[in-house]
């Protein structure tokens, strides 16, 4: 029985291996807004399903003009293998802590992180239309994703739009489009709306999208923004 037992969970060991390097999926980090609202820092760790190496990726975001700072953006793989139950996270630290400068010169404050209005919880099915209300001023939200993708394998590409419509309780409506719909990024699967929130100003919003990228691996999973200014 003993014997049964060790082979059973030598099997489990490795099968759970090869799912471990079956493509990879980020975990998205919100790193915090400037003062001012004006930049918003975003981040993502993961253990890189070709190499099992784990890594970690931060960008500065520019909120008004929707565009990366320049020098904002910072990358990092490590050669250290991670043990059974430990965290990627780990990853992330160290890169933060070695661009405390990039930090200090957009005035990050990690706490200042905004108002959350919409979770894709995981495990949850991605809907192509949304509608949620923020409580807070009883607006009501409608979110559209529209995606095509062309090719297949190491070919594909996708673009997306967001179509957003904001809707206050006095029946005016404000309507607003996110993403670029004629840009094909290579090796990009499909997209999911992952969360929406305010800035802490609550004059921009910010939509984070899970974009799923072909790798040799399997299906790898990677984050961006997308951020508009509210009239």
């Amino acid at each position: 029985m003993k014997i049964r037992l060790a082979v059973f969970s030598l099997l489990m060991a490795v099968s759970c291996a090869f799912s471990a390097f079956a493509g990879d999926v980020a975990s998205f980090v919100n790193l915090g807004f400037s003062d001012d609202s004006g930049y918003f820092m975003f981040g993502f760790h993961g253990t890189d399903g070709d190499t099992a190496r784990p890594f970690a990726e931060i960008y500065t975001v520019d909120v008004k003009a929707n565009a990366f700072v320049s020098g904002g953006t910072a990358r990092e793989s490590f050669g250290e293998t991670l043990q059974p139950g430990q965290d990627s996270g780990g990853a992330l630290y160290t890169l933060l802590g070695k661009n405390i400068p990039l930090v200090q010169k957009f005035r990050i404050k990690h706490l200042r992180q905004g108002r959350l209005l919409y979770i894709l919880l995981n495990g949850d099915s991605m809907k192509s239309s949304l509608e949620f209300r923020d409580f807070t001023t009883q607006n009501l939200y409608s979110a559209e994703l529209i995606q095509n993708t062309t090719g297949s394998g190491s070919t594909v590409k996708s673009a997306f739009s967001i179509k957003l419509a904001i809707t206050q309780p006095s029946g005016a409506s404000r309507s607003y489009t996110l993403g670029r719909p004629d840009y094909y990024r290579e090796k990009v699967m499909g997209y999911r709306i992952r969360q929406i929130f305010l800035s802490p100003d609550e004059k921009n919003l910010v939509c984070v999208v899970e974009r799923d990228q072909y790798s040799a691996s399997g299906k790898s999973v990677r984050y961006m923004v997308e951020t508009i200014k509210l009239n």
